[in-house]
């Protein structure tokens, strides 16, 4: 869908008022990014928007392959609008629309569990946040190695976003996005702005942290390291900020294990938080990709009845495609990175 200037403005209005958000040239601008890579679902009354739905058109890694992924965002109406079933038919557009284009995924961050699970929806994902006093970060060393800080903006080279998508790439990522150039821009230079450290190692870039300050926190945005050199030199750089702050905090993966790295684990304040939801939306693709899942299971999908079937072998359990889905995400130990 091409956004012409009208509808990018209409778009934005009902964000601001939907969202209790400020009208910045940023936020304009974060948006106009957003829908290089998406499609606006929208529903009207009189010619006036009165609903809308955003479809991010990402994918994400499973096994070997990168395979479609629809993230559902900015699911908004205003409020005299709510509740007439506008947001039920966007919803059920977009499904049909994706589940016709083979897409596997469909990821979203609810208002409410209970609402999405309407559409096929499951708790799949979960956040986990450390916080964790300065002086009790992992201190790590000095290695032969260099760490390198570099500034992200419009005018970075290519090469530059080249060099962080080739490290992302080679770290676990099982169920997270495979980072388009728009993404990448959308995430580092649109909706966050953060500093970057890269560490390189005779003439190879093994790791970077993507970090911000926030009053007196240490906010470390993302953090992948491909050697134990590489981690040791980025915690050392993390912890020679400690005079500075008071605390260090890190939204990670779940299967981040920084605490097994400090000396006093105690003092590490951990939590692991529900949060995102996810469905398969085309079952017959993603059983191609994936092949059987060990165990049966008898599928029902009360938005998209093609995916209603029986597989695996043995006894079936009863389960929606939600469930279905969580179940293989978790067993699969899938992960996010994107939690910005």
């Amino acid at each position: 869908m091409n956004t012409n200037t009208y509808e990018k403005k209409e778009l934005l209005d009902l964000v601001i008022y939907a969202f209790n958000k400020p009208r910045t040239k940023e936020r304009e601008a974060a948006l106009s990014k957003l829908l290089e890579f998406s499609t606006a679902y929208t529903h009207r009354e009189q010619e006036q928007l009165t609903s809308m739905v955003i479809d991010n058109h990402f994918e994400v890694y499973w096994n070997d392959a990168q395979v479609k992924m629809a993230g559902i965002g900015y699911v908004a109406s205003y409020p005299e609008y709510r509740g007439n079933g506008a947001i039920r038919k966007i919803m059920t557009q977009i499904l049909r629309d994706n589940y016709e284009k083979g897409t596997i995924f469909s990821y979203l961050a609810p208002f409410s569990y209970e609402f999405y699970e309407k559409f096929g929806y499951h708790y799949a994902f979960d956040r986990k946040i450390y916080t964790i006093p300065s002086i009790h970060f992992p201190k790590g060393k000095r290695t032969s190695g260099e760490i390198v800080r570099q500034s992200l903006s419009e005018t970075s080279t290519d090469q530059l976003w080249e060099k962080l998508n080739a490290i992302h790439k080679k770290a676990y990522n099982q169920g997270s996005l495979a980072r388009t150039k728009n993404n990448w821009d959308y995430y580092f230079l649109h909706k966050a702005h953060p500093q970057l450290a890269l560490y390189r190692e005779n003439g190879e870039d093994l790791g970077y942290l993507l970090y911000e300050f926030s009053e007196k926190t240490f906010q470390i945005i993302e953090f992948i390291s491909l050697s134990m050199p590489a981690k040791e030199a980025l915690y050392r750089f993390i912890s020679s900020h400690a005079g500075q702050f008071e605390e260090i905090q890190w939204v990670a993966p779940t299967d981040a294990l920084l605490e097994q790295d400090m000396s006093e684990p105690a003092y590490a304040n951990i939590q692991l938080l529900p949060y995102m939801q996810a469905r398969i939306v085309n079952l017959s693709a993603f059983l191609e990709i994936n092949g059987q899942p060990n165990f049966a299971a008898e599928i029902t999908d009360e938005m998209i009845p093609e995916n209603n079937m029986t597989i695996g072998e043995g006894q079936p359990e009863k389960m929606t495609i939600g469930a279905f889905t969580a179940r293989i995400l978790r067993e699969n130990k899938a992960i996010l990175r994107e939690y910005f």
